[in-house]
């Protein structure tokens, strides 16, 4: 059955987007497996009510009225961003007793068109410490609920219009399975020119960490005047304004009254395109983007067609965060955040993996043992704001000193563990030498405080020192132990007899 076959006059929506909402939930337990989350959606009847989840527990009562703290803290903030709050001094909140939870829970409030929308309530357990959560994760989680609960609300306004309804529910769906931004540009060209005709479709990107400019990220059409990759400032022109509103805007070059520029101040003169319309990726000031049709002539906009290209670039820009969000979460689960290196987990599955192709292709593998020499004396002498630095520092002096494909970790502690791969340790002793001296040399300083610091490293090789990983990983512990035991700032590597620390 074709999806346009479908009765759309009594097609119930809310299912699909409240599956997304699921999904991003999942997200948050994924992270943090002991945590309660509740979504509440702002009611003008009866104040913020509870949706309902799979997450949902017996803590909270579902609905909460606007009198308690913590609520009427949300409505006088300027921005949505993710706080902690009070358990006993926000007690109307919970249907349990707070004193049984721990001291904090987190609120994440999430905006709409006219304000405060609604918020998520996450309850953290007692054997989670508030330092351990990434507040930036909840906030763009709340962020893109709020973003599908925006879209959920334009489709049911659209719900009347059969057609539009078909191809946005169809629009979503290719979104949720697109690969990346390119392929989500292509899907919005493909369905939006069934409404409006226009010759190039650009995505901008305003990104977080360089709020001054703008990005062109994808181009869907001639690129003439425009290269991906290309930044502007954020400042008189078209895309600017609509990114700075969060409001859409048109332009038509029969208009008296002239923009300042389209994508940067002045280049409409000698411009290709006739009309411009430009929808922001989310109804914000400081907007995430913008998607931006261009035609080479211009035609009347029906506001009906307006609105649905606010729906679709709405959804685009809430693909967009799930995009980025599933990212993030992989960077979570591999990455160590002090070193930026490899974590423990997913350093073992990068070992595991080229051990295997090492003993399918009859391969030498290599593995270094780092241990900082005493590293405990910075702890104590300096503090471990100065001991993380140092590990910090440590981790970029390895990353300039190996190859591009040998695999760097964070064992644990000031301890590091480098895999070395299609060579063999005498050719690795030298690059380990390098590595040590490197140390050795390097002055860490940090306020004025002024530090040395050496390794000890031990080197195992494959298959001659050991065939599995806890093997390979134990005789060259074995021999960067003998490294200490001879004064340290060495390389050694693994001789039969060698024994690591835990063993003597």
């Amino acid at each position: 059955m074709a999806l346009t076959d479908i009765d759309l006059a009594n097609l119930e929506t809310k299912p699909f987007f409240k599956s997304q909402v699921n999904n991003l939930m999942e997200i948050l337990v994924f992270s943090y497996p002991d945590i309660n989350v509740y979504f509440y959606v702002l009611d003008p009847h009866a104040g913020f009510v509870l949706q309902d989840l799979p997450t949902n527990q017996d803590h909270v009562f579902d609905s909460i009225r606007a009198e308690v703290p913590a609520i009427e803290a949300l409505h006088t903030r300027e921005t949505f961003t993710s706080e902690f709050i009070l358990n006993q001094a926000n007690a109307a909140i919970f249907s349990r007793d707070p004193s049984e939870l721990s001291e904090y829970s987190l609120i994440s409030p999430m905006g709409g068109q006219d304000g405060l929308a609604g918020f998520l309530l996450t309850i953290i357990p007692i054997s989670l410490e508030r330092e351990d959560l990434n507040l930036s994760l909840f906030d763009k989680i709340a962020e893109s609920v709020g973003l599908n609960s925006i879209t959920s609300k334009l489709l049911e306004k659209f719900k009347e219009r059969s057609d539009h309804l078909s191809v946005m529910l169809e629009v979503n769906t290719h979104l949720n399975i697109a690969a990346t931004k390119t392929d989500f540009l292509y899907e919005i060209s493909r369905f939006g020119k069934y409404f409006l005709h226009f010759d190039r479709a650009v995505l901008i990107l305003h990104p977080e960490d360089t709020p001054e400019y703008f990005i062109v990220d994808s181009i869907e059409g001639d690129e003439t005047g425009l290269q991906q990759g290309m930044s502007y400032p954020l400042f008189n022109s078209l895309v600017s304004r609509s990114i700075l509103t969060g409001q859409h805007f048109v332009y038509k070059k029969s208009h008296k009254a002239q923009v300042e520029g389209i994508y940067r101040t002045g280049d409409y003169q000698g411009y290709l395109y006739d009309q411009v319309l430009v929808f922001p990726l989310a109804k914000v000031k400081n907007a995430p983007g913008v998607l931006v049709l261009e035609s080479l002539t211009e035609y009347p906009v029906k506001q009906s067609e307006i609105g649905i290209f606010e729906m679709i670039s709405q959804s685009l820009g809430a693909a967009l965060t799930r995009f980025s969000l599933y990212e993030r979460l992989n960077n979570y689960a591999t990455i160590d955040t002090l070193t930026h290196l490899y974590n423990l987990r997913a350093l073992k599955q990068r070992f595991e993996e080229e051990l295997a192709r090492a003993g399918r292709y009859q391969n030498s593998l290599v593995v270094l043992f780092l241990d900082l020499d005493k590293f405990k004396l910075v702890n104590d002498t300096y503090g471990h704001l100065m001991g993380d630095f140092v590990l910090r520092e440590t981790s970029q002096i390895i990353r300039e000193s190996i190859r591009t494909s040998d695999i760097p970790g964070r064992y644990g502690g000031e301890e590091f563990v480098i895999i070395m791969v299609n060579t063999d340790a005498a050719a690795c002793l030298a690059s380990a030498r390098r590595l040590c001296t490197a140390v050795n040399e390097h002055t860490y300083e940090m306020n004025e405080i002024k530090v040395q610091n050496k390794v000890s490293i031990g080197l195992s090789e494959f298959p001659r020192d050991g065939e599995t990983m806890p093997d390979l990983i134990q005789s060259a512990d074995a021999a960067m132990y003998t490294a200490k035991r001879r004064g340290g700032n060495q390389v050694v590597k693994y001789e039969k007899g060698m024994v690591p620390k835990s063993r003597v």
